[in-house]
């Protein structure tokens, strides 16, 4: 039996399990069997009949005709195509305004002349262009939430790139597509997830509001969801930080770069074979994961004609990418590869594109630092190590990190072929690193790379602008090659991956290669930019995080986002705040801003944007001068806007804090201190910010930081623009301080006897205007009215019982004593005689 066969129906993988229906495997191999004797009649039919160019056309139409009107027995392209239509089910669940997917050569027209020689029959997604040597269809997925960042106030979000499949066909790393694929998934679904709210329910209904079904339906989908992924093991802190990764970033994933080489591993895993109808030469060459050029270092335009021409830039994936680095400001993201040989790094490793030539792999040694940016990244690489790391019958594994030199080690050493000639793609885009000491403008001046043979070369340019080029790709190569039992997202035909233990969420599964790879994912998502959150102010914990998904950032509505009810009283003496740091590894400095909103430039604190060192320094000078000509005293300078001490240390993603248990999501690091706002008054309105400087790094001139991803946290001056498809623009903007969210306090009035003193969270999101408030009552809000009616039963009680004096009679001594007072019978004669008798003596 082939092992197309087996690979349907038998279990192979220890890692996963393929689940069909009774009967299903026999009904494939029949539908094989069928599908595999009418094709071979065909080819034969038309052999007898038509010369070499009528049978190719006759094979064509005969294809054609068995995609329209047979069921396809492909089962290479019914995966191919299941994991398309997963894909672009993405964007139809969650919509255009969260989610896009693209066909590359419409995102990039200018690909569509690239001669791709795709071999699939499907049309469904393009596979099939109309003319043969079209490339195969190629999904760009882009998330972006166009809500929360319109693409008109959208060009500094920060841009990160998740691929794979940049590899020959026996190089694939199988379970890199369904890593991205189930990175999306989860992401989309956190943010929508978070997205609904669960706190309101609406007032008096009018046209501009939702109804009280809709409000209601929303909420009960809000809990809903939450619950579902609580039962997943993704509680609300782990939903709250993926959902917003999805409104702080832009993704970008190519989960296959060549669709065509995936497609021919596919083939020869499902038929046991070697591929029949993909073409090596044109897409399993040796050379088509090193098809791009290398730096020129930073010549003068008019040096370009001295260089030599080189055979590069002339396959189809490696086009496709020069165009999105030339569209866009990526600064980071990961490739997943896979790896033949793993006698050097059995556990896998983490490739650091150094331009060191004479760097030589080796499991044991330290990788070398040669720069402030490799520094960088060999931390980066051992975060993506600690974090993804999995466990095995040998315990906890790690990815070993290693510098790797401008070509494969195979190629240093001479022993492969000369199609090899260029650069690898990790390289390529850092091309900014190959620097020279004396080149004083090399952080700004356009990169040159050699001249690249073709027509599309011809076309392009061989120069970038002074933000391209400038990213850290990380080379993740998978510890084993083995074609997997089941590819999730690649389901044929009601097919359920699940791994062993039979979880269906994959975040959590130690044994999982494809778990490991996602978590690595979710940090370089997480590192590309640093920020930091309030979490709780009086021990009152704020409900929401500081941007909610699918939600509007509005500057006017900037003090309602985040906002408390402070009374004023005693407890303003000593507040502690509590705040968070992530996206970085080293916290260099972090305090608390505190001052009154009516100060505060709202033009530069807006809630949306980060304050620039040049904006800052302008609107603390001028503070300061107004503040002396209105001869303000020092306490009185110190309400307008304060800092409190510095703090410094390491957030949860330092390489030394991710020793723990491989899987585990390490616990947030928390900064706190305590705020004296008792100088405050009734009616003040306080904006409470929380600040971080992150990751600095000293070099010298010689030594100055090339890529974006070191200067846009350490260098203010580190600004750059380009742009991108329709007229879409993608920029960075270096600063050293990264403020949170602001949390805006109010001081209110002094609480009577029986009320509380504490803070009470009046935070809104925009989409909840025009709702109210439907939290339940707490305990507080009942203690003390019953404290105070405790009371005053007992005051009477104990005014009645505890009577200094007392007869023995009255009510509440006959009810303490048990006794009744007798009532008797008497004549009006007896009534008075006392009085008679007296009268009498008188």
């Amino acid at each position: 039996m082939p092992m197309m066969y087996g690979a349907a129906c038998y279990h192979r993988h220890p890692t996963f399990k393929r689940r069909r229906k009774a009967g299903h495997c026999f009904a494939i191999m029949m539908a094989l069997i069928v599908g595999l004797a009418s094709n071979k009649i065909s080819a034969v039919s038309a052999s007898m009949h038509y010369d070499n160019e009528g049978q190719e056309h006759s094979k064509n139409q005969e294809r054609q005709e068995q995609t329209d009107n047979e069921p396809n027995n492909n089962i290479a392209e019914q995966m191919l195509s299941t994991f398309f239509e997963n894909l672009n089910h993405l964007e139809e669940q969650y919509g255009s305004n969260l989610v896009t997917v693209q066909d590359a050569t419409d995102a990039y027209p200018i690909l569509s002349q690239t001669n791709g020689g795709c071999p699939l029959d499907s049309r469904k997604f393009k596979m099939q262009q109309q003319e043969d040597k079209m490339p195969c269809y190629t999904p760009i997925v882009t998330i972006h939430d166009r809500i929360t960042n319109p693409l008109e106030h959208s060009q500094y979000l920060p841009e990160v790139l998740l691929l794979s499949g940049l590899d020959t066909p026996k190089q694939m790393d199988m379970l890199g597509p369904s890593s991205i694929y189930e990175t999306l998934k989860l992401l989309l679904e956190c943010a929508a997830c978070e997205a609904l709210s669960p706190w309101v329910a609406p007032a008096a209904p009018t046209k501009a509001q939702p109804t009280l079904n809709d409000t209601m339906s929303e909420a009960t989908t809000a809990i809903t969801c939450r619950n579902e992924l609580q039962s997943r093991g993704i509680d609300d802190d782990l939903r709250n930080w993926m959902a917003r990764l999805v409104a702080t970033r832009k993704i970008i994933a190519l989960p296959i770069v060549d669709v065509a080489a995936f497609y021919s591993r596919l083939e020869m895993e499902e038929s046991g074979q070697q591929s029949t109808t993909v073409d090596s030469e044109s897409i399993a060459s040796p050379w088509s994961q090193c098809d791009f050029p290398y730096p020129d270092h930073w010549k003068k335009p008019s040096s370009s004609s001295e260089s030599s021409n080189n055979k590069c830039m002339s396959t189809f994936p490696s086009q496709l990418l020069n165009e999105l680095f030339r569209s866009h400001a990526i600064q980071l993201g990961v490739a997943f590869h896979g790896q033949l040989d793993d006698f050097l790094f059995p556990n896998g490793w983490i490739g650091v594109p150094s331009w060191e030539s004479e760097v030589s792999l080796s499991a044991n040694a330290p990788p070398t630092i040669a720069s402030v940016d490799e520094d960088a990244m060999i931390e980066i690489g051992l975060a993506y190590s600690g974090f993804g790391r999995s466990t095995s019958n040998n315990g906890a594994t790690s990815y070993s990190v290693q510098p790797i030199p401008p070509k494969s080690k195979k190629v240093i050493d001479e022993e492969a072929d000369n199609d090899c000639k260029g650069a690898t793609m990790e390289h390529w885009a850092f091309s900014a690193g190959l620097t020279l000491a004396d080149e004083s403008n090399s952080g700004t001046a356009p990169i040159w790379l050699e001249q690249c043979e073709g027509e599309y070369a011809s076309e392009q340019p061989n120069h970038y602008d002074s933000l391209s080029l400038r990213s850290f790709i990380a080379s993740v190569v998978s510890t084993r090659n083995e074609y997997p039992l089941c590819l999730p997202g690649f389901e044929v035909d009601e097919t359920i991956c699940l791994p062993e233990n039979n979880d269906p969420h994959f975040f959590f599964d130690n044994a999982s290669h494809l778990g490991s790879k996602l978590r690595m994912s979710l940090l370089a998502i997480e590192l590309v930019e640093p920020w930091t959150s309030i979490r709780s102010i009086a021990g009152v914990e704020l409900r929401d995080d500081d941007v909610i998904p699918l939600s509007q950032r509005l500057p006017e509505n900037c003090p309602e986002a985040r906002a408390m009810t402070f009374p004023e009283s005693v407890l303003m003496k000593d507040v502690n705040i509590t705040w968070t740091i992530g996206g970085a590894f080293t916290v260099t400095e972090t305090a608390i801003m505190h001052g009154k909103w009516d100060v505060l430039d709202k033009k530069i604190f807006d809630c949306v944007t980060q304050p620039t060192k040049q904006e800052l320094d302008a609107f603390f000078t001028i503070l300061r001068d107004f503040e002396v000509m209105e001869g303000e005293t020092a306490q009185e300078m110190e309400d307008d806007v304060s800092f409190t001490p510095v703090q410094n240390g390491f957030t949860r993603w330092h390489p030394s804090q991710l020793n723990g248990k491989a899987g585990v999501m390490p616990a947030e690091t928390t900064f706190t201190v305590s705020l004296d706002l008792s100088d405050y008054k009734v009616g003040d309105v306080i904006a409470i910010y929380a600040l971080a400087r992150t990751d600095q790094r000293e070099y010298t001139g010689e030594n100055r930081p090339q890529s974006s991803f070191v200067n846009t946290r350490t260098n203010p001056d580190w600004s750059h623009t380009n742009t991108g498809m329709a007229g879409s623009s993608s920029a960075v903007q270096g600063r050293l301080d990264w403020f949170s969210v602001p949390v805006t306090i109010t001081i209110g009035a002094q609480p009577g006897f029986f009320q509380s003193k504490q803070p009470i969270e009046t935070s809104l999101r925009v989409s909840d205007i025009g709702l109210v408030s439907n939290d339940s009552p707490g305990i507080e809000d009942l203690f003390y009215p019953l404290l105070a009616a405790i009371i005053v039963v007992a005051l009477v009680f104990f005014c009645a019982f505890c009577r200094e004096e007392s007869d023995g009679t009255d009510i509440f001594s006959v009810l303490k004593e048990r006794r009744a007072i007798k009532r008797q019978k008497i004549s009006m004669d007896e009534f008075f005689s006392e009085e008679a008798h007296s009268l009498e003596l008188t």
